[in-house]
């Protein structure tokens, strides 16, 4: 039997380089690669964006324009990325498989996985298709309706999918338990499936470790364990208990990547710190390996001290994102979040350290206020830090999706993203939120004048002489230093222009924000917001 494992293209408004590593289909293809010949095609990594024939979230006209320049920009163009569908379906044809694995993570971009399984059946439709990941797992029922689509894996994939293909191989019919098919007009529903050991390695021979880079290191994603012992929310990734992998096999993973010329890994663990003596363990390990350690799902403070960030940057780690949520204690309680004091607590010492520093927090949250969104920017802006906001999207599973939404979703399919700056808190239409981005991108980038350059100590000094590389962008700041609006040049018309935004939003921070400092992401240059 051959088997394609696919990782599909998809469709938005932007992409992430870094987070495209298809760690999920490796441990399939390890699973089975002593049943039959594997190929993964990772239809998605390394193909620039082009413009998208599909339809975007609805009502973004008028925030995400080509045809705007200023510094403080989010988006532009919806795009689609990755392989195109005759390219993909060329692909199928010529590689002749018996099946196609497709991962399907996020319920917004399931379309696209979908698509994929469409494509196989018209190429050849006796080919098997199968889908698993987050979204499948969530909505089986959902997934197998559609006609292209044979068999849904939920859960840990790894042994079903065994299952599944050693059957087949033999022969049978593939309608096993654990595994969700159909049986003449009736859908058959497996369980969510848990993994009991966790001693397989990903099968990184699959891969090009060159098409997968940070910055200009060959990167690969790791997990040192399995679920989460936290049930934040607005999570909705499904309660699964938190296991540890065993350290011997994480060592000999460590091997592996080494030996593939990987010089970077970035772990995708949904609570890499669940278990601090373990993670300690852990970074023993990486301790003079020299690879380059990053966990951009966002680490938690809880737990962690001075010690162990001295061992975190011996084992590799040079870049830390937090995972703050929002500055607010009372907020943080209602998400089932511990407070800001870990936090807190480390920042002495983050302050002198050679590490760069990331803090992630949520734009929109259900009961949330955008009061408490800016002091969560006032809060963070005079450490020596880069605010990394995240809107807040309705995450199909999660408590919250389930109170707001339950049934009634799949309208509201392709706003399940951040991009779409769904309005689930009325506190936060649209223009408040766009408005609210804004603001932390002119933050970051006074952080990032203060990097670069010796400044003023006071911003006022910018009205008169603006430090902008570019008329446009000059008169951009000035504008909204001088009368607390922004403004954006149109490419068109030839002239400047009001964004879409909450004037009164843009007031507050400055009120708010007069006679406190900011300070740069890499040095400790900072200046005073006087006006």
């Amino acid at each position: 039997m051959k088997i394609l494992l696919i990782q599909p293209p998809l469709e938005d408004f932007y992409d992430t380089s870094i987070r495209t590593y298809p760690l999920g289909l490796l441990y399939l293809g390890a699973a089975v690669r002593d049943l039959s010949d594997v190929v993964l095609v990772d239809a998605r990594t390394g193909f620039k964006g082009r413009p998208s024939k599909g339809e975007p979230p609805a009502g973004l006209e008028d925030y995400y324009r080509a045809d705007r320049i200023t510094p403080f920009s989010l988006f532009q163009k919806y795009r689609y990325f990755g392989m195109t569908r005759e390219a993909l379906a060329y692909k199928i044809a010529g590689e002749k498989p018996d099946m196609v694995a497709i991962s399907s993570l996020f319920a917004t971009f399931s379309v696209e996985a979908i698509e994929v399984a469409r494509i196989a059946k018209v190429v050849d439709p006796r080919i098997i298709t199968v889908i698993g990941g987050i979204h499948p797992t969530l909505f089986p029922r959902d997934v197998l309706s559609h006609p292209s689509v044979d068999f849904v894996i939920r859960g840990e994939g790894e042994t079903p999918f065994r299952n599944l293909v050693k059957r087949l191989v033999e022969g049978e019919d593939g309608r096993i338990a654990g595994v969700c098919y159909k049986d003449d007009e009736t859908m058959r529903i497996g369980p969510i499936n848990l993994e009991t050991e966790m001693d397989m390695l990903p099968d990184r021979s699959l891969l090009r470790p060159e098409k997968y880079r940070i910055g200009r290191r060959k990167y690969g994603t790791m997990i040192t364990s399995r679920g989460c012992p936290n049930h934040c929310s607005f999570c909705g990734k499904p309660a699964i208990p938190y296991r540890r992998r065993p350290l011997p096999r994480i060592e000999a993973e460590i091997i592996d990547c080494l030996d593939y010329g990987y010089q970077a890994i970035d772990f995708q663990d949904d609570m890499l710190t669940g278990d601090i003596p373990f993670f300690r363990d852990l970074l023993g390990l990486f301790a003079g390996r020299g690879l380059t350690l990053s966990a951009m799902n966002g680490i938690y403070t809880k737990g962690i001290d001075e010690d162990t960030l001295d061992l975190m940057y011996e084992a590799g780690f040079r870049r830390l994102n937090f995972s703050l949520v929002d500055a607010s204690e009372s907020l943080l309680s209602s998400q089932n979040r511990a407070g800001i004091a870990p936090f807190v607590r480390l920042l002495p010492y983050l302050e002198t350290s050679p590490f760069l520093v990331e803090v992630h927090f949520i734009v929109g949250l259900p009961s949330q206020t955008p009061a408490q969104v800016l002091e969560t920017i006032l809060f963070l802006m005079d450490k020596r830090l880069l605010l990394g906001p995240s809107i807040f999207y309705l995450a199909p599973g999660s408590p919250i999706f389930k109170r707001t939404i339950g049934e009634e979703w799949r309208p509201l399919l392709k706003s399940l993203r951040s991009s779409a700056m769904l309005p689930v808190n009325p506190l936060f239409q649209r223009r408040t939120t766009f408005t609210l981005m804004k603001l932390v991108r002119f933050v970051n980038y006074i952080k990032g004048l203060l990097d670069r350059q010796e400044l003023s100590c006071r911003i006022s000094a910018w009205i008169e002489n603006a430090p902008g590389r570019e008329a446009v962008e000059a008169e951009v700041l000035r504008a909204l230093l001088s009368q607390k609006r922004f403004v954006w040049y149109d490419t068109v018309c030839g002239g400047m222009m009001d964004e879409p935004q909450d004037l009164d939003l843009v007031h507050l921070f400055f009120a708010m924000a007069r006679g406190k400092k900011v300070k740069g992401f890499r040095t400790h240059n900072e200046l005073v917001i006087d006006v």
